[in-house]
């Protein structure tokens, strides 16, 4: 059983489902353009395990209303958000789960708050982080007349994105599911991976890490992943084969996958408490 509310941030509403538990709560951050209910299968099943869930619709997604100034096109600021959703819910330690741009979203998190004050993060398939990586990235761009449309962009580009293990029938609705989303809200979104550049920040993670990506992940490339994983001393780096960018959706026991990482956390923790000076 599971509670879903409207919580007032400046002057505007966004949409928070939460499950109790006895162990730490779960904040989990969606992709680009998605909203919370691509972890309609994680967080019962989390919940199930114990942990306390909060799944929360980022401004401008899902159920939320959008942000006062329109669409966010700046990952730090929906960061500092969720850093005040967990003051405003009175979270205490919690483990933060995040995907694409959620778990780039996570990592900043974890940048901006004693190691203390959170259990762990597990990132999968972080999409920004490492800025631009080059030259400038382009302007934010809608279709035009010559171009796919924005749903067909979005459902190929999804069946893409799966990995090889995924059953046809999963990934057709996996597309389906991701094909409700606003393209101004979601190009905003992409251009924050970007250009959203916290690899001088990195170093200041004291909590435990875990940084995954599907090896078949068609939008993020595994070796930009371990490249983010190596900015952070302590990181443990996964690859996970069959696997692409979506693995909350993708991976039936997700859950149980999610349980043994974090149980990891636990020596890890102990090495981290015993370095601090």
């Amino acid at each position: 059983m599971h509670d879903a509310e409207y919580l007032e941030f400046d002057g505007r509403l966004a949409f928070v489902e939460t499950w109790p538990g006895h162990r730490p709560t779960v904040l989990c951050v969606h992709t680009a353009g998605q909203s919370g209910v691509q972890y309609r299968h994680v967080a019962p099943g989390l919940a199930e395990l114990g942990f306390g869930v909060v799944v929360a619709d980022l401004p401008g997604h899902g159920r939320s209303e959008p942000a006062p100034g329109g669409p966010i096109s700046d990952l730090s600021w929906y960061a500092e958000w969720c850093v005040r959703l967990i003051a405003k819910l009175g979270l205490e330690r919690p483990y933060l789960l995040g995907c694409s741009i959620g778990g780039s979203i996570a990592l900043d998190v974890a940048t901006r708050l004693p190691g203390d004050q959170l259990s762990g993060v597990v990132a999968l398939d972080p999409s920004g982080v490492l800025g631009s990586d080059g030259g400038p990235p382009p302007s934010p761009l809608l279709e035009d007349a010559a171009s796919p449309s924005m749903r067909d962009r979005t459902y190929f580009g999804t069946i893409e994105a799966c990995g090889k293990s995924v059953p046809a029938e999963r990934a057709e609705l996996i597309a389906q599911m991701h094909c409700r989303e606003d393209w101004h809200i979601t190009v905003s979104d992409i251009h924050g991976a970007l250009t959203h550049d916290i690899r001088a920040e990195l170093a200041r993670i004291t909590c435990p890490v875990r940084i995954l990506t599907g090896e078949d992940d068609y939008f993020v490339p595994p070796s930009r992943v371990r490249r983010v994983a190596d900015l952070v001393p302590h990181a443990a780096f996964e690859v996970m084969p069959g696997v692409g960018h979506y693995p909350m959706e993708e991976i039936p026991d997700f859950a149980e996958r999610f349980d043994r990482w974090v149980r990891e956390f636990e020596p890890a923790a102990a090495e981290l408490d015993g370095a601090a000076p």
